[in-house]
């Protein structure tokens, strides 16, 4: 009896967690499925499913360095500053993700001139903004009085954020995958604008 209850125990486990699995699948949008399979085919997430992708986590600032450093160097074709010294203080950085942090400054993406990176913070949606601002226009809108507030302005003109609310709300996961994703295609719409067809071709692969 004992053992057949921990069968129908394991089973219902195994059934709670396959439904569990379903419903987070069916919840997301085609447009959020089709980032993630962008993000993973572009090596902005290594999950290779969409469950352990964690989309639905506030994004913490050493796993933004990840990302943001794939995209531009690899999408963007932008390259790293080896020349400046990105030495921060903190002990705490996953040793996995140490090239990329330094990459995101030598990028000019996550910031020169600070001695604390602060690995384990969670990402703020101004900061995010104005990451992918610089990657999508360098140092444009920079100098404001609210670092962020030329960022926005940018992305929002150029159809690329459509929800500009709550800038100190934390970032989560599956908004910047799909964000990333929505500004290649408003890169790729530039070039094509600029008369720069061959330069599209690698970019939407």
């Amino acid at each position: 009896m004992c053992r057949k209850m921990r069968k129908i125990f394991v089973i219902f486990v195994v059934l709670l967690v396959f439904l569990s699995s379903m419903s987070l699948w069916v919840n997301y949008s085609s447009e959020l499925r089709q980032a993630y399979n962008w993000a993973y085919e572009n090596g902005i997430t290594t999950m290779n499913t969409i469950e352990w992708a964690r989309m639905n986590d506030w994004l913490v600032r050493e796993e933004m360095a990840k990302m943001i450093s794939n995209y531009a160097v690899d999408i963007l074709w932008k390259v790293p500053d080896a020349s400046k010294s990105c030495c921060f203080l903190d002990s705490n950085i996953n040793p996995d993700l140490v090239q990329y942090v330094t990459e995101s400054c030598q990028l000019w993406l996550m910031w020169q001139w600070v001695t604390s990176f602060r690995p384990k913070d969670f990402v703020t949606r101004a900061e995010f903004w104005t990451v992918l601002s610089r990657m999508l226009w360098g140092d444009e809108y920079e100098w404001w009085e609210l670092y962020y507030e030329n960022h926005l302005k940018a992305l929002n003109i150029n159809w690329i954020m459509n929800n500009i609310s709550s800038p100190f709300n934390n970032e989560i996961r599956w908004y910047v995958m799909l964000m990333l994703m929505r500004s290649v295609w408003w890169v790729a719409s530039d070039i094509i604008n600029n008369n720069q067809i061959s330069d599209v071709l690698g970019m939407l692969d």
